[in-house]
């Protein structure tokens, strides 16, 4: 009886995840296929009529290393705020016994329900006034608020499982507060960290209304903004650029999942065992 709820189990896995694989299979296929056969065949294996032509033309119209650049910035300022912010934060409201900051985080946890677009019009007045509209920083702070109480979630919720031992002895030892979070905690919950990372960036690389409404595409072209300018009206599509630069945009993705995969199961692995 084990063994047939084993059986089931692993099919009912595999199923899943053929079915989330079909979206990478049909960019992997019509990315070397013309219009002509994406619109006739779209599932059909290509002959590679067209090769490498659909990559290298939306590489060129796309402008892909300066997209590549300002997502890349835009992502790695957003995540060192948030990241290190909010591991500071959930430290006082998981370590320091205090009403005020356990009241605090239910503050920071109710963050995450408010919608971005609910507050996307008095934001966008914050940075004109700031002077941070169509820069860089700007949109990297949006992204750092929206992200930080999740972080902060997460790592509330790690920290409250580590023994107060650990800071006993390195107090004990004449530690401050401050070196015992840097030496001793902030080392225990990288695995999170590496999870958070990977997880909040694949949702600034894929974001587009933000980029949209905050950075002029000309000056500041994100990835999404890149790939959006392939999207015609009326059914005008090429269909051929469209899935060549869906392959460049999946890319560099696939290879940072591929490269941290490991921190990012052990990190999930480490959620399971502490939840």
């Amino acid at each position: 009886m084990k063994r047939v709820k084993k059986w089931i189990i692993e099919a009912g896995v595999i199923i899943l995840a053929l079915i989330i694989s079909i979206p990478l299979y049909l960019v992997a296929i019509n990315a070397f296929k013309t219009h002509e056969q994406i619109v006739n065949k779209p599932l059909a294996f290509p002959n590679f009529e067209a090769g490498f032509s659909n990559i290298v033309n939306a590489f060129d119209k796309m402008d892909v290393i300066k997209a590549y650049g300002v997502t890349f910035s835009i992502g790695a300022i957003a995540l060192l705020i948030a990241v290190g912010l909010g591991a500071l934060a959930a430290y006082a409201v998981a370590r320091i016994k205090h009403k005020f900051f356990g009241s605090m985080y239910w503050v920071y946890t109710s963050a995450i329900l408010i919608p971005i677009q609910s507050a996307l019009i008095p934001v966008v007045f914050l940075l004109q006034d700031l002077h941070l509209q169509n820069t860089i920083l700007g949109i990297s702070f949006m992204y750092a608020a929206m992200l930080s109480p999740f972080c902060i979630f997460m790592y509330t919720g790690f920290m409250r499982a580590l023994p107060y031992e650990l800071e006993e002895s390195a107090y004990l030892d004449g530690s401050s507060t401050t070196r015992t979070f840097f030496q001793i905690i902030f080392p225990l919950v990288l695995p999170v960290t590496a999870s958070l990372i990977i997880v909040q960036f694949i949702s600034i690389w894929n974001d587009l209304l933000l980029p949209l409404v905050v950075l002029n595409s000309a000056d500041h072209p994100t990835v999404s903004i890149s790939l959006y300018k392939f999207f015609g009206g009326r059914g005008l599509t090429d269909l051929s650029l469209l899935f060549g630069g869906i392959a460049l945009t999946l890319l560099p993705i696939m290879a940072i999942f591929i490269a941290f995969q490991r921190y990012f199961v052990k990190g999930l692995s480490a959620g399971a065992v502490k939840g």
